[in-house]
């Protein structure tokens, strides 16, 4: 399979067997069995700030993408790992497959819950199909090395067929549980078939997670120290009044 590293506008290299870039915050795809990678920071990302990685206008085997993007926040108040592109539009003559992968490493723990979703709008793609799927895994391994490299544990996974001229897709797993204890790392994938013609508007997908305040040894003992303290005044309180009774 051929990798491609991605440039702003053009590909600046083509490679066989190309090392994973085991970044931060990276994305890996195929596009019809070619492979493409970008990772934050390299030249292909256009976006200069950390933990934001966009991609210039590209067509890959006569397949179009036009605007891509992808964020990693880590929080307080929460986690957050996204990844989004304007439109992809098949002009290859032929349906094609296509896969991707988005990670990122060292989000914030400790954590209780979790909420993922994904969605976008299909144009005359009748027959085409979406299959999303969201990752969290306790020992922060680096994900996307490959558009199917997704470590740790399944969260949530959702399918959908498109039909009509247009269709809008949103799948939404709610609310759950999520309990990390230390760093960790979160992965998207995303794998489908667009038929020739057929585009995709408005794709986006995002893994979202609080992070639990956790109160400092040294709050705590101040806060240990004001009930004492206050317990005491309590029972002075209560004595004066026996006396003067």
């Amino acid at each position: 399979m051929r990798t491609i590293v991605l440039s702003a506008v053009s590909i600046l290299a083509l490679a066989i067997g190309m090392a994973p870039a085991n970044a931060v915050l990276q994305i890996s795809g195929s596009v019809g069995g070619i492979a493409v990678q970008c990772a934050d920071g390299q030249a292909c990302d256009t976006n200069p700030n950390p933990n934001q990685l966009s991609i210039g206008d590209q067509t890959l085997g006569g397949v179009q993408f036009i605007g891509s993007s992808q964020t990693a926040v880590l929080g307080p108040p929460g986690n957050k790992l996204d990844t989004s592109s304007f439109q992809i539009i098949n002009n290859s003559g032929e349906s094609v497959d296509i896969a991707l992968a988005v990670s990122s490493t060292s989000f914030t723990a400790p954590t209780s819950l979790y909420s993922a979703s994904g969605g976008g709008t299909f144009e005359t793609a009748a027959g085409s199909t979406i299959d999303l799927a969201f990752y969290a895994d306790a020992a922060n391994a680096q994900g996307a090395d490959s558009p199917t490299d997704a470590p740790g544990t399944l969260l949530f996974t959702g399918s959908h067929v498109a039909v009509g001229l247009t269709d809008t897709f949103q799948l939404n797993s709610g609310t759950n549980p999520l309990v990390e204890t230390g760093p960790f790392s979160m992965t998207l994938l995303a794998s489908g078939t667009l038929i020739d013609g057929g585009s995709l508007v408005g794709r986006t997908q995002a893994l979202v997670t609080d992070v639990v305040a956790v109160n400092e040894p040294g709050s705590l003992a101040m806060l240990g120290g004001a009930l004492f303290g206050l317990g005491l005044l309590g029972r002075r309180r209560h004595r004066s009044k026996l006396d003067l009774g």
